[in-house]
């Protein structure tokens, strides 16, 4: 079954063609809204025994009905569901808000309460500026033809106004037409999908306006198994994938064949991004070293000023970097798909910083800044989304727990230890072997265990908490040569 994704697309408004009036209604339009999701928040919190409930994983569900009974009056329902009185009536402290708007920034509330915002009196208020539009109906996207040389930019977005205005004792809503600052990158992504939702933001540190659309994308069926050319008539194959610091990822695939050559085995190594990264940590170690002198007291705001330049620099190259590993391989990935009935094992390094804290172990402080750096979640999360949506099944991404893959043999599956930082040799079968693929040989393994010797009939995945019944993995029965010692 295919799976959708959404994507963000962030654009940016024209500031420099907005009148002073169009300024004016965004900010007041956004300012107003804030207030109202604030709103709201206090009243989730206060009434959260009444209208919240937790699930069996332990997050926190707002019932929406049960909010709508606390702060909406109703008029256009039978007369024996009317509400005229509400304990928190939003309508009167905000009279020139419509329904759909309070509906929207009840949405917004109740997805930003239980991803665990919390009111507090030292927390400071949200950020303004937070404007989504869910329905379609309430924004439209134009482009202008080329003839039309009147106007200074060609696409355009329409808001549909939320403040009423009245007219002959009537309130109806006029469209805000935004300016777009579209490129050809822009064009071709709005084509893979449908605008789900619009959002508005304010960036206080340039004064610009920004649009952020929602897109749902619905993959490419190119790993789906057509009519004429079935799946079941490629071989089997499993990937096992080993995250790593200094390496980023270490790839083992397992194929029919009962031995390894030097096309199943790949690491994915830049020296490139080493010498960057040693780079920008040697600036920002120097900055701070500054910062925290006594002599430069009277320089100290231009010292933080720069400090945040760079930091925010290093952290857009490092993305940057980082999906540029991430295309590589989805590319590997996508050349053994093409000749193997491929399935993608990566290894969860869940609880990997427990125990190197601070005076704990022989850990040094540049291995535990290393670590603490590390963000493995979001190469999960870009691998997975991009191999969705380029077709992959969802039963064919799995993350397992990789706890022990480095620490064993993958041979004959004794626990062994490490003599050099990077080696693992076995004393009990004389087998010396990177500790990188180790680890992914035996995260491919630890796959097929859960195949060919079950517990229970599904198979969980660590990363998304999903479970998928065994019987999509029927066609691995020709790789269970693979957990005998070899």
């Amino acid at each position: 079954m295919m799976e959708d994704v959404v994507k963000t697309l962030k654009m940016r408004i024209k500031n420099e063609v907005l009148t002073t009036r169009k300024k004016e209604r965004l900010r007041r339009i956004t300012g107003r809204d804030t207030k109202i999701i604030e709103k709201y928040v206090r009243i989730i919190h206060h009434n959260r025994r009444k209208i919240c409930r937790r699930t069996k994983k332990g997050k926190i569900r707002v019932h929406r009905g049960k909010l709508d009974k606390l702060t909406l009056t109703t008029s256009k329902v039978k007369e024996e569901e009317k509400r005229t009185t509400v304990p928190h009536d939003l309508k009167k402290m905000f009279p020139y808000c419509s329904h759909n708007e309070f509906q929207e920034c009840r949405d917004i509330a109740v997805q930003l309460y239980e991803q665990g915002y919390r009111p507090r009196s030292t927390r400071p208020p949200i950020k303004r500026a937070r404007r989504q539009l869910i329905n379609a109906k309430r924004f439209i996207l134009v482009h202008l033809p080329k003839e039309k040389d009147n106007t200074l930019t060609r696409w355009w977005v329409g808001i549909r106004d939320s403040l009423d205005t009245w007219k002959r004792n009537t309130p109806y809503h006029q469209k805000l037409w935004l300016p777009l600052e579209m490129s050809t990158f822009h064009q071709k992504e709005l084509k893979k999908g449908k605008i789900k939702s619009l959002e508005l933001r304010y960036k206080r540190s340039t004064r610009e306006w920004w649009v952020y659309f929602q897109l749902r994308v619905l993959p490419s069926p190119s790993f789906y198994p057509t009519k004429e050319k079935s799946s079941s008539s490629l071989p089997p194959a499993v990937l096992g994938i080993d995250l790593g610091i200094n390496i980023p990822a270490t790839g083992v695939l397992l194929t029919p064949k009962n031995k390894l050559t030097n096309k199943e085995i790949k690491f994915w190594y830049t020296k490139q991004w080493n010498k960057v990264n040693h780079r920008y940590k040697l600036k920002l170690s120097r900055l701070q070293r500054k910062a925290a002198l006594n002599d430069q007291s009277g320089k100290k705001h231009q010292i933080y000023r720069f400090l945040g330049l760079l930091r925010k620099r290093y952290r857009n190259v490092k993305r940057a970097y980082i999906h540029q590993f991430i295309n590589d391989v989805v590319q590997m990935i996508e050349t053994y798909a093409r000749m193997y009935d491929l399935f993608v094992v990566v290894g969860y390094p869940k609880n990997v910083r427990k125990g190197k804290e601070k005076g704990k172990g022989k850990s040094t402080r540049y291995f535990r800044r290393k670590l603490y750096q590390w963000n493995f979640s979001l190469v999960l999360s870009l691998l997975r989304r991009a191999l969705i949506l380029r077709g992959f099944a969802p039963h064919r991404i799995l993350t397992l727990d990789e706890r022990g893959t480095s620490s064993h043999c993958s041979r004959c599956g004794k626990e062994v230890s490490r003599p050099v930082r990077g080696l693992i040799h076995c004393p009990f079968c004389n087998y010396t072997y990177h500790s990188d693929l180790t680890g992914a040989r035996n995260i491919a393994r630890k796959f097929l265990s859960h195949l060919f010797r079950p517990r229970t009939t599904t198979i969980t995945d660590y990363f998304t908490g999903q479970k998928f019944s065994l019987t999509h993995y029927t066609v691995c029965r020709g790789l269970s040569h693979w957990l005998q010692s070899q």
